[in-house]
């Protein structure tokens, strides 16, 4: 198991200079998907429910007062076994564009987070622990098979009222096994109709 300086360590490594809030969003979610995919977690240290989303205290109390982070001395990213290191360069491909502001929100929108605050305000402070196990069950049901995201979406959709045709539905498998992003997809879609009006 890695610890989680050696994961800080490689995120600021692979993306050069980040704030301190963005290190720990992308540690969250490296430990998050690490969960999710390989069933154990990545490192053993606490992350709790803080105000600004999962904070990992034991790396809050390396980095406070300090905004942005050059280098982490305390970890090597070389230390992480190649299943480690294949989840945070997963995360940072995934996360590691999004902003502090944008990490912290999408937190605040998952299970998770939502779950270790209960009903206390966003605006109150917190150190209620994130739970592992509710981290794999969150995060295992967002990985599915290409088959089976098609299923769930057209599915998802129909209970909108909304119905996929076959040519939808493959346009989704073209998004789900990779030739078309979805960004690519939703722009094809406005053009569509820009061009039907």
């Amino acid at each position: 198991m890695a610890r989680v300086d050696d994961v800080a360590a490689a995120i600021v490594e692979r993306l050069g200079s980040v704030t301190a809030m963005q290190l720990e969003k992308l540690v969250y979610y490296c430990q998050c998907w690490h969960l999710a995919r390989q069933r154990n977690p990545l490192f053993d240290e606490q992350i709790e429910a803080w105000r600004q989303g999962p904070v990992v205290p034991a790396l809050y109390a390396q980095r406070r007062r300090r905004y942005k982070i050059d280098t982490w001395p305390r970890g090597r990213g070389s230390a992480l076994e190649a299943d480690e290191m294949a989840s945070v360069e997963w995360v940072i491909g995934k996360y590691g564009h999004f902003s502090p502001v944008e990490l912290s929100r999408m937190t605040h929108n998952e299970l998770p987070w939502l779950a270790a605050r209960g009903t206390l305000p966003e605006s109150v402070a917190s150190s209620n622990p994130i739970e592992t196990s509710i981290i794999r069950l969150y995060y295992s049901r967002q990985i599915a098979e290409p088959e089976t995201a098609i299923t769930l979406a057209t599915a998802s959709a129909a209970l909108e009222g909304i119905e996929f045709d076959d040519e939808w539905q493959e346009r989704l498998r073209d998004v789900a096994y990779g030739s078309v992003t979805a960004d690519q997809l939703v722009a094809e879609e406005i053009a569509r109709l820009d061009q039907s009006r």
